[in-house]
């Protein structure tokens, strides 16, 4: 099987194969969700407009869409929204794949933040840094499971916006790793995303349990300094 046509079963399309679908209602996208053409599926995830009703079809179609280019288009429609947007995904951290962090593990060799593992989490990390705000009043909502790839995309997103790095937001943090002490991967995700955070030099050269990530942290911070 050629590639393009592997391409399409994973739902891939062209913008001009949009065009047969422009007059559609929201109703008649939505029902493409249950199509066994996964180029519908795609279809009905570009053009489908984002509210409230939409962003919450999109969640419950990604939570078992096993085509790859149907969820990028789902993803990234849902990149596009606003903090009522995240505040409807933020419930579905740590529940579509496996691919989560259950426990510490070594550092990562790459030259940049992490890239989060959970679907939902990086999903948030790219979007608008309005939405940071909602990130943070999330954090003392969640369970364990969900707190720990929140932490993944705050960080992230504070990574590439560095106007988020305050020192207030990073005071809201080191609250967060007070009140989980006693959490090995919350404070092993928060020394990660410290990274960020160019106030948490003193702390991270001060850190006994992680100290890998906690020096590669550090090497990230002298690095945007450069």
């Amino acid at each position: 099987m050629d590639n393009y046509r592997q391409r399409k079963q994973r739902g891939y399309i062209e913008n001009n194969e949009l065009l047969a679908y422009k007059e559609k209602s929201i109703e008649e996208l939505t029902a493409l969700f249950s199509s066994d053409n996964a180029v519908e599926r795609t279809v009905a995830a570009r053009l489908l407009p984002l509210n409230c009703d939409t962003t919450n079809i999109l969640l419950h179609a990604l939570v078992n869409e096993p085509a790859l280019y149907t969820r990028l288009a789902i993803t990234e429609k849902l990149e596009s929204g606003d903090s009522k947007t995240a505040q409807q995904m933020i419930p579905f951290l740590a529940v579509i794949g496996k691919n989560q962090h259950r426990t510490p593990i070594a550092p990562s060799k790459k030259k940049s933040f992490p890239l989060p593992r959970d679907l939902i989490a990086r999903s948030l990390g790219r979007m608008n840094p309005a939405i940071f705000p909602t990130l943070l009043e999330s954090v003392t909502e969640l369970p364990l499971e969900k707190l720990s790839e929140l932490i993944d995309a705050i960080g992230y997103m504070a990574f590439y916006h560095q106007n988020l790095a305050t020192a207030e937001n990073y005071q809201a943090l080191l609250q967060m790793k007070d009140t989980y002490r006693q959490e090995p991967l919350i404070q092993w995700k928060l020394l990660i995303c410290f990274s960020a955070f160019p106030q948490s030099e003193e702390l991270l050269l001060m850190e006994e349990q992680f100290t890998a990530e906690a020096q590669r942290s550090l090497n990230l911070l002298a690095a945007k300094k450069d």
